[in-house]
């Protein structure tokens, strides 16, 4: 044994666990909260470790994450040394290229004081499918892949001995003591792998055996599975795995309905719910060899749940020469992402670990977790995001919103650490492939940080009332599968149009609203709230409907009960040429019979006199070229857009309707607003520009903090603004405070109610508000 792993051994293990603490979910280790600043050095050679993780000694980080390296000789790098065709257990099989024990030693001899996460993905190695050809993937072309099929219990069962077997290895050796958590990444970090390209259905014996048998437990009856399905001859032993209706012509593809009616996609429906169940077994199963394999106290975080990216489409961002395609297969849906709210309390969850949005997330850009951040967080769980910011340093300096140089270095990171700070979640310094944090302007950059995020464990974190965006995960259930529209209607939105309204924004998932924790928000969006039933209205009603708040629907709102997107008569006849009476049970408003077809979506704002339109640019259109339908346009309320739609019809595109005593931004009375006083707005098209989401808020009474459509992030504490355009800066503040800059380690003003300052592009100032 080393000095150094004598030395660690002696000590008493630490403690680690998840608390809040002044509203904020951290790490307190032995009882202590600690904001835990953090680096991730490039761990997949030696020399390249030692060089990156050298750089960042100087910062005296808190804690360090390390890898579970490759096993020698087996392919594909993501393979273990604790995991050899079905041996699995928590003596290495294998030697390591440079082990998690070196990286281990080598910190600690440099530092040690310092905390140690552990990191591991859980993937088959080669071995276990050459064993188990019948536990893997097979397209609806026929081709078997080396991906494990989500309906294999082996590889769930062997799933949870491997990630007990890390967690085993890793306590049991003498530098545990410093350890206090792990990231298991799971499985492709939660994305089933065939959908990385969007192929969606597993044409396996397994799956097929799965399918039957899913089928059969939930019609009971073949005549219950015909009537469902809308084939008379259909047996529970002949139904087939569906194939991929986008996958089709493009003329079919192009005339297939977005929204849909339960009889013309029911099998579609059926295949997500059951990848829906058996990625929770799979969840689960890590999450419980995971968490339960020490009884030290430990905090497990998971690199999954990535809800906020409903509509992306990986390969079609990552791939040279993939393009995004013209319909494709919703990922999340796919990969058995749908009622996730039950998965965050499952045993072993403590929390998320994810990358940040790729789109966009350069100067300029947004800074935004792919895992259901504010979720976790409103759940009193621990989030930390990867913020892999890409630089001038490395070689292949021109991917992924690179920092160019030291200067957007500074105000990339400083808006990422800002977003942190204001939406109680953490951040790590990630170096992936090269040494991107090589020159010193850099470390002064990041030194400065590490001393702000130390700092901000005094802080009290409270939410803002602003504008929650509330995300339905099982919409894709009442459309075609595609996620082209959630792309628009949910990534683009959070990019294009909230980040840069100057009010701060949070994404939630809908069984969020029905926590006692929910915090009070003016504006609430519902870009994909499709289907209604009376469950869903008694929750609006209680939480949404009232207080004066405003309520934006996206395209195709309540357009489903469940079943039909249209009515039907007393012998169940859809009545497709009668106004469709789901959308306004949801949304108050009455709507003009549904035009069945897809169509391009674009609203000319034609009336400036009312709160939500005033002061917008003659100019302003809301919407784009994504053609989806049926298209459903309301027909009374006030009319504030014009709807340029198929044979030019004059339609409303933005429509607003007031109940009670209306929006808080318009009540002129006394009496506190309550039950039923609300505004509904309904919008046929997205993305919704930041000059209307700012109208929107001030009609609904939430602090405006900025004018100039640069991205602003604020909680109680802090303030930031982020931009490419220079000139004088004014952030309005709710408020007077004594203002500190951040950056410049310095006070800004005594006591102020706004902040002016001369911003030289580009450039982030981040301030601290307190009592003056």
């Amino acid at each position: 044994m080393s000095l150094i792993a004598a030395t660690a051994s002696a000590r008493e293990p630490v403690a680690a666990e998840v608390r809040l603490h002044k509203g904020r979910p951290t790490i307190f280790i032995d009882g202590v909260p600690n904001p835990l600043p953090t680096y991730n050095p490039r761990d997949w050679e030696r020399e390249a470790f030692k060089t990156t993780i050298g750089r960042f000694f100087q910062h005296d980080m808190a804690a360090y994450i390390l890898s579970i390296s490759r096993a020698t000789g087996e392919k594909g790098y993501w393979t273990s040394r604790f995991w050899a065709g079905d041996a699995i257990g928590s003596t290495p099989q294998a030697e390591a290229s440079f082990s998690v024990d070196e990286q281990a030693e080598h910190v600690l001899a440099k530092d040690p004081d310092a905390f140690l996460i552990v990191r591991f993905p859980v993937v088959a190695p080669q071995s276990w499918c050459e064993l188990h050809p019948d536990q893997l993937v097979v397209t609806e072309d026929g081709e078997r892949h080396d991906v494990v099929s989500l309906a294999s219990e082996a590889f769930n069962d062997a799933a949870r001995r491997f990630c007990t077997a890390v967690v085993q290895y890793c306590e049991s050796r003498p530098w545990s003591s410093r350890l206090i958590g792990y990231a298991n990444f799971t499985v492709s970090e939660g994305t089933h792998p065939p959908l990385l390209g969007h192929m969606l259905f597993d044409h396996s014996p397994l799956m097929l055996a799965r399918w039957r048998a899913f089928l059969k437990h939930k019609y009971g009856t073949a005549e219950a599975l015909r009537q469902a399905h809308g084939d008379a001859g259909l047996t529970f032993e002949s139904t087939a795995v569906p194939t991929d209706k986008l996958r089709r012509s493009v003329p079919e593809v192009s005339a297939l309905l977005y929204w849909q009616n339960a009889c013309d996609n029911q099998p579609l429906r059926d295949y997500l719910e059951l990848t829906r169940d058996l990625f929770h077994r799979q969840f689960t199963a890590m999450t419980e060899g995971t968490g339960t394999a020490t009884d030290r106290k430990r905090f497990y975080l998971y690199d999954s749940l990535k809800l906020s990216m409903l509509g992306w489409s990986n390969y079609g961002f990552f791939e040279p020469g993939y393009s995004w395609q013209l319909a494709y297969a919703s990922d999340r849906a796919g990969s058995g992402h749908m009622n996730v709210s039950r998965l965050m309390s499952a045993r072993g969850f403590d929390g998320l670990i994810t990358p940040h949005g790729y789109q966009a997330r350069g100067m300029g850009g947004v800074y935004e977790p792919e895992g259901s951040v504010d979720s976790v967080v409103l759940r009193g769980k621990y989030f930390l995001t990867e913020m892999d910011t890409r630089t001038y340093c490395q070689a292949d300096n021109d991917r992924y919103g690179s920092a160019r140089d030291a200067r957007e270095f500074a105000a990339i990171t400083w808006r990422n650490v800002a977003t942190g700070l204001t939406r109680g979640f953490n951040s790590y310094l990630f170096d992936l492939c090269s040494d991107w944090y090589a020159a010193d302007a850099i470390h002064e950059v990041i030194g400065r940080q590490v001393e702000v995020i130390r700092r901000s464990v005094d802080w009290p974190h409270e939410t803002m009332p602003g504008i929650a965006m509330i995300l339905d995960d099982a919409a894709v259930l009442e459309t075609n599968g595609s996620g082209n529209f959630f792309n628009e209607a949910i990534l683009w939105e959070w990019k294009m149009g909230l980040a840069r309204c100057g009010v701060p924004f949070r994404i939630y998932l809908l069984e969020d609203l029905a926590l006692d924790t929910f915090p009070e928000h003016r504006v609430f969006y519902f870009p994909n709230l499709f289907r209604v039933d009376e469950e869903r209205l008694a929750l609006l009603r209680r939480k949404v409907f009232r207080d004066g708040h405003v309520v934006l629907w996206g395209p195709g709102s309540g357009i489903s009960d469940g079943r039909r997107i249209c009515p039907a008569d007393a012998a169940g006849k859809l009545l497709k040429d009668a106004p469709p009476e789901s959308p306004r049970r949801l949304t108050g408003f009455a709507f003009h019979p549904l035009e069945w077809s897809n169509y391009p979506r674009r609203t000319l704002i034609a009336r400036f006199d009312h709160p939500i339109t005033k002061g917008l640019a003659a100019s302003t259109v809301i919407g784009g070229p994504l053609p989806y339908g049926p298209l459903l346009f309301p027909s009374d309320g006030t009319s504030l857009g014009l709807a340029w739609t198929r044979m030019g019809r004059n339609r409303s595109g933005l429509a607003v309707k007031t109940f009670g005593e209306g929006a808080r931004g318009a009540y002129a009375g006394s009496d506190p607003l309550g039950e039923g006083d609300w505004a509904s707005v309904f919008t046929t098209a997205v993305p919704v520009p930041a000059a209307v989401w700012r109208n929107l808020a001030r009609f609904a009474g939430a602090h405006v903090y900025a004018e100039t459509d640069d991205v602003v992030m604020a909680d109680r504490s802090v303030v930031a603004l982020h931009s490419m355009q220079s000139g004088e800066k004014v952030v309005a503040l709710p408020g007077r405070f004594k203002v500190t800059d951040l950056v410049a380690g310095k006070v800004h003003a005594e006591a102020c109610d706004q902040i002016r300052f001369a911003l030289d592009a580009p450039d982030t100032r981040v301030f601290l508000l307190t009592s003056p």
